[in-house]
């Protein structure tokens, strides 16, 4: 058995530390969203402390996928592609200033899907296609007793 772990290609370090900024970003927002709620009289922070609210959990989301991607999990990269393909291609609907983080959560994307990135996380996605396939012929021989 190989225990030995595949080099980190350059892009896949790079998208780590863009994630990390993307989710220190994120939490750096929510904490100017609450100061201005603060700011505004009651009648208008409603929506502040609302931003405020959801960037707090898609920077907590981020900052936890992206501690999976650090211990080089798969299970990082393919949530880190989903929030950022979730939340990025809406935000790319919603004018310039809102589609320029779009793009920047896409561009995360990209990264963790280049041919380096891949094939670091080959061995990993070979292994769960396989305990996936042992589990389903498992299952089928389970039913047909």
């Amino acid at each position: 058995m190989n225990t030995t772990k595949p080099t980190l290609p350059a892009t896949l370090l790079a998208a780590r530390w863009w994630w990390t900024a993307t989710a220190l970003s994120a939490l750096a927002f929510a904490g100017g969203f609450f100061l201005n709620a603060n700011s505004r009289p009651a009648s208008e922070s409603a929506g502040f402390w609302g931003a405020g609210i959801a960037l707090v959990g898609l920077g907590a989301v981020i900052a936890y996928c992206t501690l999976q991607l650090w211990r080089g999990k798969l299970a990082g990269q393919i949530s880190l592609t989903w929030c950022g393909i979730i939340v990025g291609i809406p935000l790319m609907t919603r004018g310039v200033r809102l589609g320029i983080f779009g793009a920047l959560l896409l561009v995360g994307v990209i990264l963790l899907w280049t041919p380096g990135s891949i094939r670091y996380f080959a061995p990993q996605s070979k292994a769960a296609r396989a305990r996936r396939k042992a589990e389903r012929l498992r299952q089928r021989s389970a039913n047909s007793r």
